[in-house]
């Protein structure tokens, strides 16, 4: 009895340190996959390049698609893995370079976070709204963001990586998705197709569906695909579903030939589940031919 209770403990004592060793185990990190910093010139921000390369490229010599990506500490696992592990090998979208834009912070700092958007992606100075008065005041660097984007990022990746110039990819998701609204009407030369995320049209009263109003036609093909989820009308605060509405209706009625639009409410999502949705569902409608 004595020898099997001496046994039982000897066991129970050692049980911890076998958990733990069960428990460590190496970092995760995306197949190629690679992160690269850099300070820009336009607005003296430290931005982070994630980039992730199609399997194949190191031993092709082709040019690829190339779609960027806003708030890299989220969206850039989820688009890099969708597109490159699911969506491309499935024939649903082409083999593609996954590129998002970061920040030089850490990423659970949610000042940081809130300031950066902020100052990025609001096209135009406005005190109410988003996070409130204390990151309003930095808002509207939205055309230096543009800037950094079409002088310095853009060339960046092109003098490193072998890019399909006229193949470009934009995805934003709600502030980004606003940015991505700017870009479509005020920079449409720099990407060929655009997955608009829940944009924030409602931010500075609406600008961005005004703006559509007037917008200048596009001198190329355009697709534009617009998502955003059934429970982001909340009335009182912002009626997402409606301003979505509104806007693609507003470039809809200039009736221009070159854009190729499709929107969708995607029903029982909100602003915080909706991104992965519209990603995969827009990836396969902007690329329609190579799933008819």
């Amino acid at each position: 009895m004595r020898l099997f209770l001496l046994i039982f403990l000897l066991g129970f004592a050692a049980a911890p340190s076998a958990l733990a060793e069960v428990q460590v185990g190496r970092p995760y990190v995306l197949p190629h996959s690679q992160v690269i910093p850099f300070t820009a010139k336009t607005n003296g921000v430290d931005y982070e390049l994630y980039v992730s390369l199609p399997k194949g490229y190191p031993s092709s010599d082709k040019p690829y698609p190339l779609l960027v990506t806003l708030d890299a500490d989220y969206q850039f696992a989820i688009a890099s893995n969708q597109i490159a592990r699911l969506a491309s090998h499935n024939g649903q979208a082409p083999e593609m370079i996954v590129v998002s834009i970061g920040y030089a912070y850490d990423p659970d700092d949610k000042h940081a976070y809130r300031l950066n958007r902020t100052r990025d992606y609001t096209p135009a100075h406005a005190d109410k709204g988003g996070y409130g008065p204390a990151y309003q005041k930095f808002s509207g660097g939205g055309p230096a963001f543009a800037a950094v984007i079409e002088k310095e990022i853009l060339p960046l990746l092109g003098a490193r990586y072998r890019i399909d110039e006229e193949e470009r990819v934009f995805i934003g998701h709600s502030y980004g998705g606003l940015f991505g609204a700017y870009l479509l009407l005020e920079k449409p030369a720099l990407f060929k197709r655009y997955i608009l995320v829940s944009p924030s049209l409602w931010y500075n009263e609406k600008m961005m569906i005004k703006a559509a109003e007037k917008a200048r036609p596009f001198k190329r093909k355009t697709y534009v695909y617009m998502g955003v989820g059934a429970w982001e009308n909340q009335a009182g605060l912002y009626m997402m579903v409606d301003d979505l509405n509104a806007f693609a209706a507003a470039l809809k009625a200039r009736d221009d030939p070159n854009l190729v639009m499709e929107t969708r409410v995607f029903e029982d999502e909100t602003h915080a589940s909706i991104y992965p949705a519209v990603l995969s569902t827009g990836m396969r409608h902007l690329y329609r031919e190579m799933n008819d």
